[in-house]
């Protein structure tokens, strides 16, 4: 018996480009959105890859994901913005990529909660300082 794949909603990356997001591998990321890879496809959680690579605290993932045309200002799946992971989980760098970007700073997720306000309730002082600075 074989089981069903697993989906994103289930902790696995569904495309190519979302696992090379979550791992940093820029080279392949790149020959991914070379070979036709969609920049912004959303998995089944709503997320784009830049969503994981910012998660991650992957800061030339993010960087490079913009280049190619990811949408800094995504929204969808479980957190309005990929600035949100970024600011819980990520680290400081990917944050400053992304706000330097034009990430909203503003922006609330499902709770009423900012990017900074994520950061102070995971105990990230310094992505705090500099969303609150922003």
């Amino acid at each position: 018996m074989s089981l069903p794949p697993l989906t994103a909603k289930e902790g696995a990356a569904e495309t190519p480009l979302h696992a090379a997001a979550w791992s940093g591998d820029v080279e392949y990321a790149k020959s991914l959105v070379t070979g036709g890879a969609d920049i912004n496809s959303r998995d089944s959680a709503g997320e784009t890859p830049i969503y994981g690579a910012a998660a991650w605290g992957h800061a030339a993932m993010v960087r490079y994901l913009i280049g190619a045309g990811a949408q800094v200002n995504a929204q969808g799946g479980s957190a309005p913005s990929p600035l949100h992971w970024a600011a819980g989980w990520g680290n400081l760098e990917t944050v400053v990529v992304l706000v330097q970007a034009g990430a909203n700073t503003k922006a609330m997720n499902e709770l009423g909660l900012t990017p900074e306000q994520v950061a102070r309730k995971h105990n990230k002082r310094e992505i705090a300082a500099h969303l609150r600075d922003a």
